[in-house]
């Protein structure tokens, strides 16, 4: 247990950065879709995929951070 407050810290900024570069990402390709007057399926497809990378990364650092706040660090 002697490292734990470093491991959060890097599991909590690598987390963190997935996170906003999935967040990132989703909101980049809803502007297209929502500007495109017939988006293309590969789009559509490229939105479904950055959605639920999106909801991955979410329940990842949620996870992380619930562990983190459980440990006191």
């Amino acid at each position: 247990m002697k490292y734990i407050a470093e491991v959060c810290a890097v599991l909590m900024d690598e987390t963190e950065r997935r996170y906003l570069k999935a967040r990132d990402t989703l909101e980049t390709l809803m502007g297209e879709l929502n500007g495109a007057d017939k988006p293309s399926q590969k789009l559509i497809e490229q939105v479904d995929t950055a959605t639920k990378d999106y909801h991955r990364a979410a329940k990842e650092y949620f996870s992380v951070a619930f562990k983190t706040k459980f440990l006191g660090q």
